[in-house]
């Protein structure tokens, strides 16, 4: 294979996903026909069992924030040969919780919800990486993947200057950055498929960057280069190219 089609989504948080965007997306894979989908983490919100989370979070549904993630990546799976889940760091709550919890119950749920993950992963021939700035990076080509490990004004830089050729979230917002190198690096902030304005977060001024998009485009792997190209929605839709081609 001479080139690699790919989408790139993230930043779900199960229930509290945008719906309208999530459809837009899996139309938009439905005719664009990735050869590589990535989810890039945070395909789950795990809000009940955060750290230090208070009455209201601990208080909510974690059977829904569950199905609704689980939908989400049984049907983004069903485009593309290659499937890759980059866990965020609201994933990794789970991870957390099964080796950090003094509760045996706690312990077994966390347990129990990483055999299900697990299982989906197998189930839909998806690969599965965990939150880690080291290991948590998928490479096609020369293009990078990784959730996202900053979240300041300046994370396109600082995963450029990082990873090199890069596609992230964790931030909700859509950012371009290119480092000065001598070897070209660039960094998309690729955006969000969550609602934009949760309750938790109404205090801060960064959500006004959020915005809900994905990425996609083509990777040249005997030409070693790539071409990225990020959807965003305005006034409630995406408008969008599925046909690429070289001239």
């Amino acid at each position: 294979m001479k080139t690699v089609k790919f989408v790139a989504a993230g930043d779900i948080h199960g229930n509290e996903q945008c719906r309208k965007s999530v459809k837009s997306l899996l139309s938009f894979c439905k005719d664009y026909k990735p050869d590589l989908v990535v989810c890039i983490g945070d395909l789950w919100d795990f809000k009940a069992i955060r750290r230090g989370a208070g009455n209201d979070e601990q208080a909510s549904s974690l059977q829904e924030d569950w199905d609704c993630g689980e939908d989400f990546i049984r049907e983004f799976f069903k485009h593309g040969e290659e499937r890759v889940f980059l866990r965020g760091n609201h994933d990794e709550r789970l991870w957390d919780l099964a080796k950090n919890t003094s509760s045996g119950v706690a312990r077994d749920y966390a347990n129990d919800g990483i055999a299900n993950v697990e299982n989906i992963m197998k189930e839909t021939r998806g690969r599965m990486f965990a939150y880690d700035s080291i290991h948590g990076v998928y490479t096609c080509g020369s293009l990078s993947f990784v959730h996202g490990y900053g979240h300041a004004m300046h994370a396109a830089k600082q995963h450029s200057d990082a990873y090199g050729n890069v596609l992230f979230g964790h931030t909700h917002a859509i950012d371009y950055f290119r480092s000065v190198s001598h070897d070209l690096r660039e960094a998309w902030n690729i955006g969000c498929m969550s609602e934009l304005g949760p309750t938790y977060n109404r205090s801060q001024m960064r959500r006004l960057r959020w915005q809900n998009g994905w990425a996609f485009g083509v990777i040249h792997l005997e030409e070693k280069c790539h071409d990225v190209f990020q959807a965003k929605r305005r006034n409630g839709k995406f408008t969008l190219a599925t046909s690429i081609k070289s001239f």
